[in-house]
């Protein structure tokens, strides 16, 4: 496997700041411990799956990211793609391959990383397509930070004009099958339809009771989108 740097770009959570589009639903208690529990899915599995994991944060000092006993990175200022170019000039000072993910997906199958992989080896550029005209990853054989600027961030042309600015700098890219992000309670609902239920309790500063909220489905749950909602 080429040398690649996985980066999981992942908000502290703190109520009323996180998921709050599941707050329809859920209270902001709620909706924060869903993101606890998406977040722990997606970092657990890029530290089962890869060996350079890091977690670019927008706070440190923030207890729950000690959970997982990585480097944790300050995410900084601006926009998401200014956050994302920041990273990857920490982490690829030798042009390494990257990898960015978001914590909106913890339904993502290990297949769709072994793709991506797999894609990086033939291509520039990888792009995990989201519905909402976005993406839950995106791959980088040599960091580019163009592709990273310019991007209208949170709507549904990020995709669309990443694609446009890959045939702009003359890159190769690759897009993966299209699948979604969890934004609203029918998103989250559908991914634990999908299968994802694996017990996640974390006591924060928040709760001195902090349990996942149960599911729609009576399940517990675990914990690209690449979103700057």
């Amino acid at each position: 496997m080429m040398d690649m740097t996985i980066v999981v770009m992942c908000k502290a959570p703190v109520q009323g700041k996180v998921k709050t589009r599941l707050m329809t639903k859920y209270s902001a208690l709620e909706a924060m411990q869903w993101h606890e529990a998406m977040a722990y899915t997606v970092i657990e599995r890029a530290k089962r799956m890869f060996t350079d994991v890091v977690i670019a944060v927008d706070d440190v000092k923030h207890p729950f990211f000690k959970l997982f006993e990585l480097p944790l990175l300050a995410q900084g200022v601006g926009d998401l793609g200014a956050r994302m170019v920041r990273m990857m000039q920490q982490v690829c000072p030798n042009d390494e391959a990257v990898l960015f993910l978001g914590t909106d997906s913890p339904h993502m199958q290990d297949i769709r990383l072994l793709q991506t992989v797999d894609a990086l080896q033939t291509h520039d550029v990888v792009l995990g397509a989201v519905e909402d005209g976005g993406y839950d990853l995106i791959a980088m054989r040599k960091p580019c930070a163009a592709m990273l600027q310019g991007v209208d961030w949170g709507t549904e042309k990020v995709l669309q004009q990443s694609v446009n600015k890959a045939n702009a700098l003359g890159l190769s890219y690759h897009i993966l099958s299209v699948s979604f992000d969890i934004d609203t309670p029918e998103m989250l609902e559908r991914a634990i339809q999908m299968g994802w239920a694996k017990e996640f309790e974390y006591e924060s500063s928040a709760s001195s009771s902090h349990t996942t909220p149960s599911s729609p489905s009576s399940a517990c749950v675990e914990g690209l989108s690449l979103d700057s909602r």
